[in-house]
């Protein structure tokens, strides 16, 4: 009598055994189970079936990649609101987050689909790039697929996410170093303090960008570096750093400097301002009216044909003056004896 013994699976270190390897080893191989890989920030695992990716689940402290954090920063759902589906014993095993969203029409089939190829490809940049840590597949004999989740080509996922990656390294050399901080054009333009928000929709870019440009147009803000814009976009380092390259083209952004930063204004200093701002103005009023001054004389003709609005006035007080002198005159020369 034969004893079913449990299959043998993988266990190694990155340093030895690429991520892509042992990827491709259970596409060709046409395998089911689930492989792991831990490293320093953070872990991930996916699972196949027949050698295809039907599911993954991660955790990546500081990175936005999680679905729940992805709705609620996204718009999708509020935070209170998420919670009390969560807390309201809907969400059992055999009725995942994904269904009772759609259920509910908080999010369409569409969009979630497309979140989730856009987080799993986002899983493979994050740990694709990692040296160090270790990985270990288990083969099991069949996985649960997910619904709201279609089974993924790996070889396709794998040559996405490298792509991304080669793409990344190009865009990065405009953007970096990661701890460089970018302000909007709009912001520092601005002289008077408001938000980012008001600023916004005031001047209607809203209408100028689309979601995902929207969202990582809200982050910056003069006080996330790039590293950190990386880690809390929710649509992930690729989308992000071609939106900020466009935005850097466009002059919407601008990276901040110690010239560039706004200066705090007090109350003296503004005042000042204001001050020079009227002095300013006064001078450039006196420069004109010399100009005009200047230009009425040039024009002016050497020799008048005729008397001017003010000389006959003058002449005319002159006649007067005169009128009444000999008035004046002839009053006396009748007084006299």
């Amino acid at each position: 009598m034969k004893t079913s013994q449990p299959a043998k699976g993988l266990n190694a270190d990155l340093e030895n055994f690429e991520l892509t390897d042992i990827m491709q080893l259970i596409t060709q191989q046409v395998k089911c189970g689930i492989l792991s890989v831990e490293g320093d920030d953070g872990r991930c695992s996916w699972s196949f079936m027949d050698g295809s990716l039907i599911d993954f689940n991660c955790h990546f402290p500081g990175q936005a990649l999680d679905l729940e954090t992805i709705l609620i920063k996204g718009g999708y759902i509020g935070k209170s609101h998420l919670h009390s589906l969560l807390g309201e014993g809907t969400l059992s095993p055999a009725h995942n987050l994904e269904k009772t969203l759609i259920k509910n029409g908080i999010i369409s089939r569409e969009e979630l689909e497309k979140t989730n190829l856009r987080r799993l490809v986002e899983s493979f940049i994050i740990t694709l790039q990692w040296t160090k840590g270790r990985y270990k597949f288990i083969p099991t004999s069949e996985v649960k697929s997910k619904p709201f989740f279609p089974p993924q080509d790996t070889n396709f996922i794998i040559l996405e996410a490298l792509r991304q990656i080669d793409e990344m390294t190009v865009m990065k050399k405009r953007l970096l170093p990661l701890e460089k901080v970018y302000e909007t054009t709009l912001a520092l333009s601005s002289d008077e303090s408001s938000t980012k928000d008001d600023s916004l929709f005031q001047e209607g870019l809203e209408n100028q960008f689309d979601k995902d440009e929207l969202g990582v147009y809200k982050l910056i803000d003069s006080k996330h570096s790039l590293a950190d814009i990386l880690n809390i976009s929710i649509i992930g380092q690729f989308h992000t750093c071609r939106i900020m390259l466009d935005f850097l083209d466009r002059g919407i952004i601008a990276p901040l400097t110690s010239g560039s930063a706004k200066p705090y204004r007090s109350k003296s200093s503004e005042s000042n301002r204001n001050f020079t701002g009227i002095a300013l103005l006064l001078l450039s009023g006196a420069l004109m009216l010399t100009v005009f001054i200047s230009g009425w004389h040039h024009k002016k003709p050497e020799k008048k044909k005729g008397p001017t609005f003010f000389t006959a006035i003058i002449d005319n007080l002159r006649a007067d003056q005169q009128q009444v002198r000999e008035q004046a005159r002839k009053l006396l020369l009748q007084q006299k004896p």
